[in-house]
């Protein structure tokens, strides 16, 4: 028995409220229209869809419950006024206008409420582009309902003001749940089942209450008839969408595509666009006709030039942050992440650019700097301290350099310096003097006092100079012959020694046998084969 119980389907809450709806739907169309019973009937169904609907709060319990109880209690003032309207027929008084009327009207206010909140909790950062086309929308709805629904029916009838305002406020009250309607449906998120069944119940009312408007100022509103089928439709809608499981997810909040206009959006605010020329065209022109016309197609417009806006700020700030972004990518391809210095590839660069365009051959240097002893620091203190001990020194080289000069870490703890426009080689030796001053002064990394030395190369471009191989070669040599006299100091580059002492000027021949964006990569191992035979001293 326990294992039929089992496998038995399980009826859900909504399945067994939208069946029996259904079947009290059918009950109180075959009655009489007009008869107590069936009245009683209408209510009874109004007063299950709250009742539902509430229960539904409870047993699912959805993070956001507030949506959903204010359009629970918006649907109970329709209830009441149910409720009314069956009392002033019953004692023999006229339902319209009456105190059932303004309970109507009041269920109105807390349904937009709750569907308001419903949009807000979805929306989590808000759409004011889909509020604005649901206004835009909502705009050329009134007009349509003016136009071709109210003044007509305006103009031939004989009621007194206050049912006329009556008759009038429902379409107005209608028109503010179009709008927060539409303002739902242009949400992002899923279509769950409750979504669906919660918009077919606004959609049927808000038809419902259309045609009861235009009845009612023909005063051939006939209680129980089918209008009151549609009404009692929306009420089984709403209960079954509240009853659904789905709902407890309706108010999840959704993060918001940046969207631009849509075709969907595009259609549709075009043909609000051009409603107003259409309805001067071919529309009713009656007394009052044109003013609402024009007054609605200013609106419109002006609701539109604020979506434009939208729009172009929208496009501004993406650009923005395209530029943003192109920014930040051409920095990082040309700078170190460490340090912040340009990198081996900027270096290279810059010098290729500024050989080419220097004024006279003694016009720049490039100085070739590698700090002495680091693999004892790395090794003591860790790679942590290591990182930070390159920051320093890189503050310190960018520090001693004019604002034209450029300084580029070149990989681990080598960095290049390029001084432009100088007189002579002097200048450059004093240039690197000033930065082995600053450098040898002890720095605060880790908690320890550290001094770390360093041997610099220099290089002065000279006029047999045609690639920048060359001068970067030479500095890259003068450092080791730095190393070789002892560290802690600068050399101008001269020449190469051989084995024998004798010095030999580096071959400069039209055609470069190093490519100088990748000679940074690798040594130009022939001279420092020479020039380590000839040296005597230890290298760092």
């Amino acid at each position: 028995m326990t294992d039929e119980r089992r496998t038995r389907p399980r009826i859900e809450l909504w399945m067994a409220y939208l069946a029996a709806g259904l079947v009290v739907l059918l009950l109180h169309a075959a009655l009489e229209s007009g008869t107590m019973i069936q009245s009683l009937l209408y209510d009874v169904v109004g007063a299950s869809a709250v009742g539902v609907a509430m229960i539904a709060i409870r047993v699912h319990r959805p993070d956001r419950a507030m949506p959903w109880i204010l359009m629970a209690l918006g649907q109970g003032f329709f209830v009441f006024g149910d409720l009314m309207w069956n009392y002033y027929t019953a004692v023999g008084e006229e339902p319209f206008p009456s105190v059932a009327d303004a309970l109507y009207l009041a269920g109105y206010p807390f349904v937009a409420a709750g569907l308001f909140l419903l949009i807000r909790r979805r929306l989590a950062g808000g759409d004011r582009s889909g509020l604005l086309d649901a206004g835009i929308l909502t705009t050329a709805v009134a007009i349509l309902s003016w136009t071709f629904l109210m003044q007509h029916h305006m103009a031939g009838s004989d009621l007194d003001p206050l049912s006329v305002g009556i008759s009038l406020a429902y379409p107005l009250a209608d028109l503010l749940l179009i709008g927060v309607a539409m303002g739902l449906l242009t949400t992002p998120g899923a279509r769950a089942p409750a979504f669906r069944l919660l918009g077919l119940s606004l959609v049927t009312l808000l038809a419902a209450d259309q045609v009861y408007a235009m009845q009612a100022l023909n005063e051939s509103y006939i209680s129980g008839g089918p209008i009151d089928s549609l009404y009692l439709v929306s009420y089984l809608l709403f209960g079954t969408a509240a009853a659904h499981p789905s709902m407890r997810r309706l108010t999840d909040p959704h993060p918001v595509a940046v969207t631009w206009l849509g075709p969907v959006r595009l259609v549709c605010l075009a043909g609000a666009m051009v409603t107003g020329p259409i309805l001067v065209t071919l529309g009713p022109t009656g007394d009052g006709g044109l003013i609402v016309i024009a007054a609605g197609t200013a609106l419109l417009s002006l609701l539109v030039l604020v979506r434009l806006a939208g729009l172009v700020g929208l496009l501004g700030r993406d650009v923005a942050a395209r530029r943003l972004l192109e920014a930040r990518l051409s920095y990082q391809a040309f700078h170190d992440p460490l340090t912040g210095l340009a990198n081996r590839r900027r270096f290279v660069e810059h010098a290729e650019a500024a050989l080419a365009a220097r004024p006279r051959p003694g016009s720049m240097a490039a100085l070739f700097l590698d700090l002495d002893d680091f693999k004892t620091v790395n090794d003591s203190l860790g790679h942590a301290a290591s990182d930070e001990l390159l920051i320093a020194v890189s503050e310190r080289i960018r520090a001693g350099l004019r604002a034209e000069d450029m300084a580029a870490r070149l990989g681990g703890d080598e960095f290049g310096v390029l001084l432009l426009d100088i007189p002579d080689a002097a200048y450059a030796a004093q240039v690197s003097s000033l930065l082995l001053t600053a450098l040898d002064a002890p720095l605060e990394i880790a908690g320890e006092s550290v001094r770390v030395g360093a041997s610099i190369g220099i290089a002065v471009d000279t006029a047999a100079m045609t690639s920048v191989d060359h001068l970067l070669g030479d500095a890259d040599v003068a450092m080791y012959q730095a190393k070789a006299l002892g560290k802690g100091r600068h050399q101008v580059f001269t020449g190469l020694p051989t084995a024998s002492g004798d010095e030999l000027t580096p071959n400069r021949g039209a055609t470069s046998r190093v490519d100088p964006r990748t000679w940074l990569g690798r040594r130009p191992s022939v001279r420092r084969a020479g020039l380590r035979q000839a040296s005597l001293g230890p290298e760092g």
